[in-house]
């Protein structure tokens, strides 16, 4: 069962959240502390996997609890749930809680956000994941923009001027939701459209994914070179895959996401860089030394991939499940039903294969390195491959 600890120091609230929650006692081992001291101590005691904690509190404000549940206790999940975002607080809290909820919370969105976030969740990591994160310290929580970002787009009274408006104070955010709105998967016919206008032709879904990419690739940069491994690349190879992935015959699942599940689908790699550049130069160089592709050098370093290592974090910074799945599975895809069109995995799968192809410029007749051909022959997709491989070429471009 997972142990989950509530802290609020209103009374009143807590016996709230145990009377809101009882249906989860079969899952869940709750406990519940008024106030951050009453908590640390309890956490001395007992082992837990996520605490939910209220912002303001008298003598230990929830900023302060989750810094020292960081330092203390850095693998378990941290969630904010509070009325109030003071934003002096709420920026102390940015770098250490995973997830922000306001009150009143409905008790399935808590209930949600706590599977998630716990190490069992929809997404479990395995072991060798796992220690990965351990090696890691503690995943990163997400920055100020995104946290901002998103508490304004789940805010039902928030105008998109107001949201626009925050967009426009972050540059790079800024130029990357013209630059999507711009690109072929969405079409915005004039040039230099203002932000607010591109936000009505993207949507708030597809927003809120682009306020977590745009925060990936700029937080995770490598301290120092790393032999075998180049940002300029990892970059462009991540455009070209998205680029491939807006041509492809997708079904309407994928066709909502593929954009930016197919921009992030390696984050994983940068949490290797950034966090643990001495293992990932092995890795490395045992593609150099070997032959062999990527992820299979990481599994023999780290027993695990940047492929679930990507979808680990990128669960608890809440891209949608569907988006997780495929990031974690884009090497090593499961057979599934089959309908119309490529469905989110096969989709990113094959647009990475296919990237890597156009980028290495080989023989179009040999076998794709990337793409596992028992996967394509149960989808059907064999004999689009060729005429997949030679357009992909045409479909890419230098910018995106």
């Amino acid at each position: 069962m997972k142990r989950v600890l509530f802290v609020d120091d209103e009374l009143l609230l807590l016996e709230g959240l145990k009377r809101s929650l009882r249906p989860q006692r079969k899952e869940w081992d709750m406990f519940f502390a008024a106030g951050g001291e009453e908590a640390l101590n309890e956490m001395e005691r007992t082992a837990f996997d996520v605490v939910v904690t209220d912002m303001r509190m008298p003598g230990m404000d929830g900023a302060t609890l989750l810094e020292r549940v960081q330092a203390r206790h850095p693998d378990v999940m941290r969630i904010v749930l509070s009325g109030d975002f003071d934003v002096e607080a709420g920026m102390r809290a940015v770098p250490v809680a995973h997830q922000f909820l306001m009150k009143p919370c409905d008790p399935e969105k808590l209930r949600a956000a706590i599977e998630r976030c716990s190490h069992e969740s929809n997404f479990p990591p395995d072991q060798a994941t796992r220690r990965a994160v351990s090696a890691v310290g503690s995943l990163p929580s997400p920055p100020k923009t995104c946290v901002l970002l998103l508490e304004a787009i789940n805010d039902p009274n928030a105008s998109l001027h107001s949201i626009a408006q925050i967009i426009q104070q972050d540059v790079a955010l800024a130029a990357k939701v013209l630059q999507l709105a711009h690109s072929a998967f969405f079409g915005l016919p004039q040039e230099g459209t203002d932000v607010e206008t591109a936000l009505t032709v993207l949507g708030m879904d597809v927003l809120k994914q682009l306020v977590l990419s745009a925060e990936i690739l700029r937080q995770f940069r490598p301290l120092r070179p790393i032999p075998g491994f180049s940002l300029e690349d990892f970059e462009r190879h991540s455009h070209r895959t998205a680029q491939i992935a807006g041509h492809l015959p997708t079904n309407a699942v994928a066709k909502n996401h593929r954009a930016v599940t197919a921009l992030l689908h390696d984050a994983g790699k940068l949490i290797f860089a950034t966090h643990l550049p001495g293992d990932f130069e092995k890795a490395c160089r045992m593609v150099q030394a070997e032959g062999c592709l990527p992820y299979q050098a990481e599994y023999c370093v780290f027993g695990t991939s940047h492929a679930e290592i990507g979808a680990y974090l990128l669960n608890l910074w809440g891209l949608p499940q569907v988006a997780v799945e495929a990031i974690g599975a884009h090497h090593r895809p499961k057979v599934r039903g089959t309908g119309p069109g490529l469905d989110l995995t096969a989709t990113v799968h094959v647009a990475n294969a296919l990237a890597h192809d156009s980028t290495e410029q080989g023989d179009v007749e040999s076998p794709l390195a990337h793409l596992d051909l028992h996967y394509a022959g149960h989808l059907g997709m064999t004999a689009q491959l060729p005429v997949w491989r030679n357009a992909a070429r045409q479909w890419t471009s230098p910018g995106f």
